[in-house]
């Protein structure tokens, strides 16, 4: 049995949000009435007796427009089996993992839930969520899943405890009109994301070279740099991405070219952002892009839409993610999902609305209307919108897998959750010079040194 780490997690809810998005959203509940069956006899009833079941969603990185979306599926679903009544809990995108947090520990009110990168290792550990292995065995869709879905069907090794919905994976938004008024190529390296950068600063006409990310979860910025700058081969596991390969807890911190790779990550602070970009997050860094502060921008695919609202066609472009000294391109594969209570009352009907949500023609639309990177290989068939135009980058970029590779701060440690509380500020005190290169990496090298002598190795 796992252990209950509770008081823990709490602090875990209270942290800020890793989460790519920033959009306003409201509260909304929604629902019908139906039913699903509960057994094989019953499937051939179609699901039109028996007692009304009710199933309860909450979503974490809610907006309006996804709700929307959600709901569309959910009436789909419920069309289908009329006895079957899908409630969509969306809490509010500021404190929603802090609430669901608090309905998870209260073992009730909840059958399905958003699961995501940073929140799944909580919610194995306090065995708040369900293997769901055995509906996944017999799921005639999951011959159709990714690679990249098999593997984070299985991030925890124990167990299949989530179904993700889609892939954040990030590319290099730029202004092509700025660029072709300079005379600048479209970048290819972090190199050339820097000098074009800094050729396009202006800060007497508020023009600046790159959409800084120093507020939350801007570490994850300076984390990119880092693995492009050393390569993944020298990493002990791409999900433990602050450890070596020699093993012991020995980290990432302590190696010239980090150190190196730090340097440049405070040049493209200083010399080619906007000073105010030291405590930007999501919504900043992409109004300042599309708002004509910025020039160039590191995001997840749901920009994409933003910039073709907000954007003429001709004044920016979507390329791949930029290369670094070591010849790869590194960065997070985020991801995020549904999982199923370990204490819902209505397992076998909560599991069949989670693969429904799931297969590929309903994932395919999700995926398109969400801006993510979609679960099944077969999307692309489904919709062209997954191979044509701006989205087609992301698709370019899988056809090279030895140049753009994946990794993650190693978010499996406990000492994960507090480590996000604090480490923004410690970046933040070295861009404006409060502490020096060396007090920040050793900071890093001992908190890190540290998780490993307590928790052991966990990857």
């Amino acid at each position: 049995m796992r252990k209950k780490r509770t008081a823990i997690w709490v602090l875990a809810a209270a942290a800020v949000l890793s989460g790519c998005s920033g959009k306003t959203v409201t509260e909304a509940t929604t629902s019908a009435n139906g039913e699903t069956p509960k057994t094989e006899a019953a499937k051939a009833d179609n699901g039109t007796t028996g007692d009304a079941v009710t199933i309860s969603l909450v979503e974490s990185l809610t907006s309006p427009e996804r709700t929307v979306v959600l709901r569309e599926i959910a009436d789909k679903y419920e069309a289908e089996h009329p006895n079957v009544k899908i409630d969509i809990v969306s809490p509010p995108l500021e404190n929603a993992d802090a609430k669901i947090t608090q309905m998870l520990m209260n073992g009730s009110g909840v059958d399905i839930v958003e699961v995501r990168d940073s929140t799944i290792t909580q919610f194995v550990t306090n065995e708040w969520i369900a293997d769901l292995q055995k509906y996944l065995d017999s799921w005639p869709e999951k011959d159709t899943l990714t690679d990249s879905a098999k593997e984070v069907i299985h991030y925890m090794k124990d167990g299949a405890y989530m179904v993700p919905y889609g892939f954040y994976q990030r590319g290099l938004y730029y202004r092509a009109d700025w660029f072709k008024d300079k005379g600048l190529k479209q970048p290819e390296t972090w190199q050339d994301l820097y000098e074009s950068g800094v050729a396009v600063t202006d800060p007497a006409n508020s023009r600046f070279g790159y959409s800084f990310r120093g507020g939350t979860s801007g570490y994850q910025y300076a984390d990119t740099i880092y693995w492009s700058w050393i390569g993944t081969d020298k990493l002990a596991d791409p999900n433990a991405g602050y450890f070596l390969k020699d093993g012991n807890g020995a980290t990432i911190f302590t190696l010239p070219e980090v150190k190196e790779a730090l340097h440049f990550y405070k040049d493209l602070f200083k010399n080619a952002s906007p000073t105010d970009s030291i405590a930007w997050g999501f919504s900043e860094m992409v109004q300042g892009f599309v708002g004509g502060t910025t020039s160039m921008l590191i995001q997840d695919p749901e920009v994409i839409a933003t910039c073709s609202a907000d954007l003429q066609d001709d004044q920016w472009d979507l390329v791949p993610f930029p290369k670094g000294p070591s010849g790869q391109a590194v960065f997070p594969n985020g991801f995020a999902g549904w999982g199923m209570t370990s204490f819902t009352e209505h397992p076998d009907e909560a599991a069949d609305f989670l693969l429904f949500l799931s297969d590929s023609e309903n994932n395919t639309y999700f995926a398109k209307n969400y801006s993510t990177i979609p679960i099944h290989s077969n999307a692309a068939e489904k919709d062209s919108y997954f191979s044509e135009a701006r989205f087609a980058m992301y698709m370019d970029m899988a056809k090279e897998p030895d140049i753009y590779r994946h990794a993650a701060y190693p978010q499996m440690y406990e000492a994960f959750a507090t480590y996000k509380t604090e480490v923004d500020t410690m970046y933040q005190k070295y861009l404006t010079d409060e502490i020096t290169d060396d007090d920040l990496l050793k900071w890093l090298d001992e908190f890190w040194k540290k998780a490993y002598q307590d928790e052991g190795q966990k990857w």
